[in-house]
């Protein structure tokens, strides 16, 4: 006796593909929660599991939207006789679950206030991701200055004072090729399967450290910097910075961090960083 073929069940399909989405959305962000800043992941070649902190995001991102998507059709395509008959019950009987949607609500307001205001044990977790994060950098080293892999390669050759076509000739003994001077780092190292570290330190090597004399621009990491490696970075005088800051009405000392100055300027540790140095 030939055996009956089942018909494909839509709520099966949907119920199994709301928990794959949860699974991978759940950990995708758990994952993100310790990965290294942008600087260090974007720069060299960290990975977590197979994959970068762009594909984790990539993944989390998709995931999330597919998990609402599926919880859309479960709610409103699978189970709306099911979701409208509950509804109609309710506004015909009353709710009576009152004193549990109340609490409910206040939890979730409590949390959600909670969160932004860093109240305990919110504030603390999210510390604790923080640290996770910095911890990377004892093993990862970041760019030398913020984004440097989304520069153009003409912007990366004026910073080593080297023609386009010394450029090119050099990426290219190293097996580098470069299509156009006006792709960024980070395009060019994707398309010769490496890092934007690794062209960044080829070329290091063939013309030296970026430019003679000392940057003023935002290097990466700012808001953990503190006072006194601004001035060692900026060749400014340690207590000309914190005079500066005591105008301002910031008492501040050579281990207080950037970002803890700019939280209390209202503003942000790299536009901290160039009113210092500039000064």
């Amino acid at each position: 006796m030939k055996a009956k073929v089942s018909s494909f069940n839509l709520r099966s399909f949907t119920s199994f593909s709301l928990v794959i989405s949860t699974i991978i959305m759940s950990w995708s962000g758990f994952i993100l929660y310790i990965a290294p800043p942008g600087r260090i992941a974007n720069w060299g070649s960290w990975q977590l599991m197979l994959f970068t902190k762009s594909e984790w995001q990539a993944l989390h991102t998709i995931f999330s939207y597919l998990f609402f998507i599926f919880a859309i059709i479960h709610l409103l395509f699978v189970n709306w006789r099911t979701f409208i008959t509950y509804i109609k019950s309710k506004i015909k009987s009353g709710l009576n679950k009152k004193w549990e949607l109340i609490g409910s609500l206040i939890l979730s307001g409590f949390i959600f206030i909670g969160t932004l205001r860093a109240w305990t044990p919110f504030g603390p977790v999210m510390t604790f991701g923080e640290k996770v994060k910095g911890n990377w950098e004892k093993t990862y080293s970041g760019a030398p200055v913020a984004h440097t892999e989304e520069n153009t390669m003409t912007k990366i050759a004026s910073s080593f004072k080297a023609t386009p076509e010394e450029i090119i000739s050099t990426l290219a003994t190293n097996n580098i090729k470069v299509r156009s001077m006006d792709l960024t780092l980070k395009t060019v190292a994707s398309e010769n399967n490496t890092v934007p570290s690794k062209i960044y330190e080829i070329l290091t090597l063939k013309f030296g450290n970026q430019a003679n004399g000392v940057s003023n621009e935002p290097p990466s990491g700012t808001g953990k910097l503190t006072i006194k490696t601004v001035a060692e970075k900026s060749g400014k005088d340690l207590s000309a910075l914190i005079a500066i800051l005591k105008e301002k009405g910031i008492e501040a000392n050579q281990e207080t961090t950037l970002r803890e100055i700019a939280e209390k300027l209202g503003t942000n540790p790299r536009d901290l960083y160039s009113m210092l140095t500039n000064n």
